[in-house]
């Protein structure tokens, strides 16, 4: 995807107040067409075209249908947050992606598959499995470096409790061996 310019019109170039009027009158296409909207910015001592108009008027329109979905994506990843409020925002993206991408692949025709780069897919697919495995490693490694530092913890806590307190080290000691009987 190549990155666009900056919107260099007439239009997005007017003051704000100017330029918001435009906007609502723009998005509100049940009642001004564009030579409504040039005779308005003629009023206001802008001179435009109506093609120059319809060309703002679809950027604006593109701009927001991105911005409507992308609130509907952060929705749909609060909701799935909601649901399993222990997982991670990363793994939460995952999941709500995933979903997303299995639902794009049920509902393509045939058509449509046969124009798919099938290259193009299993690299978005390793990708997918790629950023799931750095996951998972990564939180195995935590869970690892977590569970050395609490056997450090213990044999510190032991070591000082032996040398200190001697009699209460026997007592905790025996405790301990007792549950572990019971266990096995």
């Amino acid at each position: 995807m190549r990155k666009r310019n900056r919107s260099r019109s007439k239009i997005s170039q007017l003051p704000p107040e100017l330029r918001s009027t435009v906007d609502a009158m723009v998005l509100a296409v049940s009642e001004y067409r564009y030579i409504d909207i040039q005779k308005y910015l003629a009023e206001q001592g802008v001179d435009i075209s109506t093609t120059a108009i319809g060309n703002y008027a679809r950027n604006l329109t593109e701009e927001m249908e991105a911005l409507r979905l992308t609130q509907e994506n952060f929705k749909a990843l609060a909701a799935e947050a909601q649901k399993v409020p222990e997982l991670e925002y990363t793994e939460v993206i995952n999941r709500v992606a995933a979903q997303r991408m299995l639902q794009a692949v049920v509902s393509k025709s045939e058509e449509e598959w046969n124009g798919i780069a099938l290259d193009k897919l299993l690299r978005e697919m390793n990708g997918l499995t790629k950023a799931v495995a750095v996951k998972q490693r990564a939180d195995h490694q935590n869970k690892e470096g977590a569970a050395l530092a609490v056997d450090e913890l213990k044999a510190e806590f032991f070591s000082a409790l032996g040398a200190e307190h001697p009699e209460l080290y026997r007592q905790l000691v025996s405790v301990l061996e007792k549950q572990q009987e019971g266990k096995v």
